[in-house]
């Protein structure tokens, strides 16, 4: 009997992602641009803490605007499960207040570690929708008590802007036209911003068009189309951002293997206004409002 021949998984839904791996990934020194729970399905990951101790876990949570530095976290000896984190929604502060803190921006020891580890290898390794993924994984990393719990505000200026964002990702706006449209000067905008999301607004637009991007590499088109959809003048800048935002080059998540298998949400497609028809097989629709129960603040 042949072994069974795993391979990576990439869920995307409007606001979330999750990715699942099969082996470890080197990934470059780099500055985290989203709010992401790191779980190792396989191995372990190293954390020091302020005091200069080393602690290994099999769970970390990762601020937006943390430095993914080997010095302080180590998953390289790791095959990791990364789930990350809608922004504007209180998935962050509900998992900073029940796991233990490492250092600034760093926080580990999931309570739900060990079920969490088999539900996503399960999940790995057995065709789920991505509907029904988020429902398997939902109780389990924000425990039900937490989950409709407002543990932080968010500005309402703040919110409109990500939405302003989204919707005018291949436009090159300044900063100084989003604050005008939120009525603030753009040194108090960029302020309140990082506040708010952990980093700059130039930094979010730039992760935002890394996702836009990462979708179109899941249909299959080649960098450069990816890159040129998602608002990058050249598929060399898409690659440099993409390295800079994930700790690995797009080539290394898509185009060597083993290949992801990536599974996207319909809801995805209807918010970028892309062509389901032309992207997706039948058999991977369904008519749920998926952004509606993983948006976060942002329906």
């Amino acid at each position: 009997m042949n072994p069974t021949v795993r391979v990576p998984k990439l869920y995307i839904w409007s606001n979330q992602l999750l990715y699942l791996g099969v082996s470890h990934i080197f990934f470059r020194e780099h500055m985290s641009v989203s709010d992401k729970l790191i779980v190792s399905i396989q191995g372990e990951i190293n954390i020091k803490l302020d005091d200069g101790r080393q602690v290994a876990t099999r769970s970390c949570l990762v601020k937006a605007g943390t430095a993914f530095d080997k010095e302080y976290i180590d998953v390289n000896t790791a095959t990791m499960a990364i789930y990350y984190l809608a922004p504007l929604c209180q998935d962050y502060p509900a998992l900073e207040k029940v796991m233990a803190m490492g250092v600034e921006g760093l926080h580990y020891a999931h309570p739900q570690e060990d079920l969490l580890i088999q539900t996503l290898i399960h999940i790995r390794d057995a065709p789920f929708a991505p509907e029904q993924v988020y429902d398997m994984l939902r109780d389990l990393i924000v425990q039900p008590s937490l989950q409709n719990v407002i543990l932080r505000e968010f500005d309402s200026r703040i919110v409109e802007l990500v939405r302003r964002v989204r919707e005018t990702v291949r436009e090159n706006l300044g900063v100084n036209d989003f604050a005008a449209e939120v009525n603030l000067s753009e040194s108090r905008l960029e302020k309140l911003f990082k506040d708010q999301i952990g980093i700059p607004i130039t930094k979010y637009r730039l992760r935002y068009r890394v996702f836009v991007g990462i979708i179109h590499l899941a249909l299959g088109q080649s960098v450069t189309d990816a890159a040129l959809a998602a608002g990058f003048a050249s598929s060399a800048h898409f690659s440099k951002t993409f390295s800079a935002i994930n700790g690995v080059p797009p080539s290394a998540a898509f185009l060597k293997p083993p290949f992801l298998e990536v599974l996207i949400s319909d809801m995805v497609f209807k918010s970028l206004s892309v062509n389901i028809d032309d992207h997706l097989n039948p058999s991977h629709r369904n008519d749920d409002p998926v952004e509606e129960i993983v948006g976060g603040n942002i329906p």
